[in-house]
């Protein structure tokens, strides 16, 4: 060990400053290094920061970091003795900005070396995915009442529950199955469903199928769907939609626009305010993706597609934490990834009635203009 080492050791007053981060940068020896970024990562405390800088470096603010620390229960871990604290703000780093695992370890607030990096933020999105998911992404048909109002008043469409679409999250060339991943677009991707509410909350995600899948075979193989329809299949009075695009089936439980209107019809004038209205979802997807920037479409990482889609759940939770904690993120600029193909489904006796459904909404709105 170098002699500048163990006098850093010995002063009482050890501090974190730019000489031991040039050490660490320059130093042969990898015994030093590892010495180093052991007293760099002891010493080292994120919630030191002031609460903007702490916020543009790891998403969250002080209040919501320690309610997600909480959540979480870490144990500092094995023999390398990473307290949690650092565990999350590793995490954290890795989500939000979407680097990768080397540009961690060099973070000064970590002081880890990547295969440290690699283990403990692998466990510590594990841990998200199951407690954080399940308590912070939830659809739940009886507390809609907020969001169906907010809808009516501002764009005056009844019954809405929230919006629906699809964003897709890159990926670099699979080892298996690559044709299942390969887009529209041309690159390899998960096609993420996304549900949100008026408030941008994620209501549902579901990141289990490839980019090849279309945005309505993903939505027909989803839990909420299944939802949708075993509740109009025992009450067909009721008065519950979501807002998507072409992209999805005309349904009962998701109104759709008109396709092709002829310009100046009732038909293209429903479509005007159906469109401003599911602005909302382009918004949150804009929201989520720009925040956790691991899932950028310029960001495709050596990450399995399991391992990805981990990344987007746990991310979908974070966002809603963000929301309750009233975080606020601008989007300055958001264009959409997805290509609203035309569902090529069939119709059939549901698409009827959505059709019904779809013409009593318009009406309305020109009755009420």
């Amino acid at each position: 060990m170098s002699k500048y080492l163990k006098i850093l050791i010995n002063k009482r007053n050890f501090k974190m400053d730019v000489h031991l981060l040039f050490y660490i940068s320059s130093s042969d020896s990898e015994e030093d290094e590892t010495v180093a970024r052991r007293l760099l990562r002891d010493k080292s405390d994120p919630l030191a920061l002031p609460q903007t800088a702490f916020l543009k470096r790891f998403r969250l603010s002080k209040e919501a970091f320690q309610f997600v620390l909480h959540a979480l229960n870490l144990k500092q871990s094995d023999a390398k003795a990473v307290p949690p604290v650092l565990q999350l703000a590793a995490t954290l780093s890795l989500l939000g900005s979407g680097g990768y695992q080397h540009c961690v370890d060099s973070d000064y607030l970590v002081g880890m070396c990547q295969s440290t990096v690699s283990k403990i933020t692998s466990h510590v999105i594990l841990e998200m995915e199951n407690k954080l998911c399940p308590q912070n992404i939830q659809f739940h048909l009886n507390e809609t009442s907020e969001c169906k109002q907010w809808f009516m008043d501002k764009y005056k469409i009844p019954a809405v529950i929230g919006c629906i679409d699809g964003t897709h999250i890159g990926l670099q060339r699979p080892s298996v199955d690559e044709h299942m991943y390969f887009n529209r677009k041309g690159y390899h991707s998960i096609n993420a469903m996304i549900m949100c509410d008026h408030t941008y909350k994620i209501l549902a995600i579901n990141c289990h199928y490839g980019g090849a899948a279309h945005d309505s075979f993903v939505w027909r193989h989803s839990d909420q769907r299944r939802v949708l329809q075993e509740r109009f299949e025992i009450n067909r009075r009721s008065n519950a939609w979501l807002l998507g695009d072409s992209g999805y089936p005309l349904e009962p439980w998701c109104i759709t626009p008109y396709r092709n209107p002829a310009d100046g019809s009732s038909e293209s004038a429903f479509n005007d305010v159906h469109s401003k209205a599911r602005c909302i979802i382009e918004r949150t997807i804009g929201i989520f993706k720009g925040r956790w920037r691991i899932l950028g479409y310029g960001n495709r990482g050596r990450y399995h597609p399991t391992k990805v889609a981990r990344f987007a759940n746990v991310c979908a939770a974070l966002h809603n934490i963000c929301i309750q904690f009233k975080i606020d993120y601008n989007v300055r600029r958001y264009e959409s990834d997805q290509i609203s193909d035309v569902d090529p489904g069939e119709a059939n006796h549901l698409t009827t009635i959505g059709q019904t459904i779809r013409d009593q909404i318009k009406h309305s709105l020109i009755n009420s203009t």
